[in-house]
C-alpha cells in the first residue's frame, strides 16, 4: 500500500506536488505555536493556530488547506472526484488566496497583540503557515494560468498543425504526393466553321 501511494504521488506533475506540499505545510503550521510568552498574571502560555484571538482564522486556514489537499488526494486513492477537472484550478486558486489572506490577517492581529503586551512574542508556526499558504497560492496560480493557456491552444489547434515529437522525426515519413493528373487532350478550336 505505501509503495502504491508513493508511485501515485511521484506520477503527479511537479507543480501539483509543490501545491499539495504547500497545503500540507500550511496544515502542519496551524498545529505549531503561533504565539507565546507571559500573560498578565505571569503565567507562561503558548497558543497554536487553534487558540487565542485567532482561533477562528486558524480553523478556517486549516479547513481551506485540507480541502485543497483533498481535491487531489481523494481521486488518487480511488474516491469520487470532488471538483470537476475544468473547475479544479480556479477553485484551488480561490481557496489558496483566501487561506493566504486569512493567515495575513491572523499575523496582523498577533503582531498588534505582541506590540501591546511586551512579554508576548510571535512564534514560528504562523510563519510556517504563511509560507505554506504562499507556496500553495503561487503554484495554484501557475496551474490556473497553464490551464487557461492550454484552453486557448485547443481552441486554435488544427490536425494539420500537429508537430512531430523531437525523437520521432525519422520514424514518420509522410506519404509521397500523388502524381500529377494526366494532361488533357488538346481541344480543337477552329476560327471558321
Amino acid at each position: 500500500m505505501p509503495q502504491r501511494i508513493i508511485r501515485t504521488v511521484n506520477s503527479l506533475e511537479s507543480e501539483e506536488q509543490f501545491l499539495n506540499g504547500g497545503a500540507i505545510l500550511a496544515i502542519i503550521g496551524v498545529f505549531l505555536p503561533w504565539m507565546s510568552g507571559e500573560w498578565l498574571g505571569g503565567d507562561s502560555i503558548t497558543y497554536s493556530g487553534f487558540g487565542f484571538y485567532t482561533s477562528f482564522l486558524g480553523l478556517m486556514v486549516f479547513l481551506l488547506a485540507l480541502f485543497i489537499l483533498l481535491i487531489t488526494v481523494v481521486p488518487l486513492l480511488g474516491g469520487p472526484v470532488i471538483v470537476k477537472k475544468r473547475r479544479r484550478e480556479i477553485v484551488r486558486l480561490c481557496l489558496s488566496s483566501a487561506a493566504t489572506l486569512l493567515v495575513l490577517s491572523a499575523l496582523s492581529v498577533l503582531m498588534k497583540v505582541s506590540f501591546e503586551f511586551t512579554r508576548m512574542e510571535l512564534r514560528f508556526g504562523i510563519y510556517v503557515t504563511l509560507v505554506g499558504s504562499i507556496v500553495t497560492l503561487v503554484y495554484s496560480l501557475l496551474r490556473f494560468q497553464e490551464q487557461r493557456r492550454s484552453m486557448g491552444q485547443e481552441l486554435f489547434r488544427h490536425p494539420e498543425d500537429e508537430e512531430i515529437p523531437v525523437g520521432q522525426e525519422n520514424l514518420f515519413t509522410p506519404p509521397p504526393p500523388p502524381p500529377p493528373p494526366a494532361a488533357p487532350e488538346p481541344e480543337d478550336h477552329r476560327l471558321y466553321p
